[in-house]
């Protein structure tokens, strides 16, 4: 039988963003403080917004004098994290096993400063033999999808190739250039790059432009020691029914649309060229007013969740965490894991207990004998409550540990406390008894 070669069509579904989905998401991954900067920003460039100022609520007067808000307010400072730490708490929000963690881990200990993988990814050794340079290749995948875009990059045309992508610039001339020509770009070549890109060199000139607007060095944000204020994106108090759920409000500018420049729009006497300018502006508005409403309404369904669970945290502190994961919240608000990770990644949740990133109070449980989960930062919390009370002279073992937490009728292995304890950075019994 002898075999031929026949063209053929292939159907393929490919998900394209459209530019309003990639707004939101890019807002919805923004810290209240950005936030602001940027739908201030918009509103300086586009002339069918205006900017309202916001009535500051009574209770949160930030410029009252009095000793409790400035406590409040110097509770905002904070340390900023490091670029480790920031793709640390995403590698445990989105690693789908403990293999991926592992891995992944070994990588961004070799993510330098500039946000770069800093050695071959052949030299990446797990622990686990059955781990193959595939599955690296796949975890190395997924820390490229981290934020900032562009960070595990292993050089600076896969660092900007990724910010492209992310954009939905798969298929530009901007891609093209990076991907192909990126040392002639550099070399201003730009007759030589038009002429293999079956482009106008006005159109290379114009694309230079965007790749100039890229981040070169994603992780270099993370290198200042300035101090980081936190504004929280929402508020709970108690009061007699229970707990109450502020929205932060007043923090982000309220923006409406210029009613003159909309009148504009329906006047004869309107040049057409100013009609297709204003209808332009007038989409990009609308477009961000409900980037903003998404935003605001996916952080709320979030908090709504985490306050009703931590009912107990809110109320007696740490040991009564209760255990909360990624996709435990995307079920129940009806979202995708990777949409709650941005709603919880740098936004804050004032408490009667101090203000909190949302992610953590995402925490995995150990199953009792009853059924129930006990949260891991609940079991960490009373591990430390125990050493610190701990008689001195007879420093409690690993073993002791866990059964006093039987005797109160919870079920934790040696090894877990042991597991915990280290993430603790306690000592030994042994070595705290010398």
């Amino acid at each position: 039988m002898q075999l031929e070669l026949k063209p053929a069509n292939k159907l393929i579904y490919k998900l394209r963003l459209t530019p309003q989905m990639r707004l939101a998401i890019s807002l919805l991954q923004m810290p209240l403080i950005k936030l602001k900067e940027f739908v201030e920003k918009q509103v300086e460039e586009n002339p069918l917004l205006n900017l309202e100022n916001v009535k500051l609520p009574k209770e949160v007067n930030y410029d009252s004098p009095s000793e409790e808000n400035q406590d409040y307010k110097e509770s905002l400072i904070t340390k900023p994290a490091t670029l480790q730490d920031h793709l640390l708490l995403q590698l445990q929000l989105l690693a789908n096993s403990d293999d991926v963690r592992e891995i992944g881990e070994l990588i961004i200990g070799n993510i330098n400063d500039d946000g770069y993988l800093g050695c071959p990814i052949e030299d990446i050794k797990p622990g686990s033999i059955k781990i193959t340079q595939s599955d690296i290749e796949k975890a190395l995948s997924l820390i490229q999808t981290f934020d900032p875009i562009g960070v595990g990059a292993r050089d600076l045309r896969e660092c900007l190739l990724l910010q492209l992508k992310s954009k939905g610039r798969d298929d530009s001339l901007a891609c093209q250039i990076v991907d192909k020509h990126l040392p002639n770009l550099q070399n201003k070549r730009y007759d030589y790059i038009a002429k293999k890109l079956k482009a106008p060199v006005e159109k290379i000139k114009e694309s230079m432009k965007e790749i100039a607007n890229l981040e070169p060095k994603p992780g270099r944000s993370f290198g200042t020691e300035r101090p980081v204020y936190l504004i929280p994106d929402a508020i709970v108090r108690k009061n007699k029914d229970g707990y109450e759920l502020i929205p932060n409000d007043w923090e982000l500018p309220r923006i409406t649309l210029n009613e003159k420049y909309k009148k504009m729009l329906k006047q004869k006497d309107t040049p057409e060229d100013t009609k297709a300018y204003l209808t332009e502006r007038l989409k990009a508005a609308h477009s961000l007013i409900n980037a903003i409403s998404k935003r605001r309404e996916t952080i709320q369904q979030v908090t709504e969740i985490i306050v009703s669970i931590q009912n107990g945290f809110l109320e007696n502190g740490a040991t009564d965490f209760k255990p909360m994961t990624l996709e435990q919240i995307a079920k129940r608000i009806g979202k995708h894991k990777s949409t709650v990770c941005r709603a919880v990644t740098g936004k804050y949740l004032q408490t009667p207990q101090g203000i909190f990133e949302l992610r953590s109070f995402l925490s995995s449980g150990i199953k009792q004998e009853n059924g129930d989960f006990l949260s891991s930062k609940a079991i960490k919390s009373r591990t430390k409550n125990l050493i610190e009370n701990e008689n001195k002279e007879k420093s409690l073992t690993d073993q002791e540990i866990a059964d006093l937490f039987k005797k109160d009728g919870v079920s934790v292995a040696r090894r877990t406390v042991a597991k915990y304890r280290g993430q603790l950075k306690i000592l030994s019994s042994k070595s705290r008894g010398e």
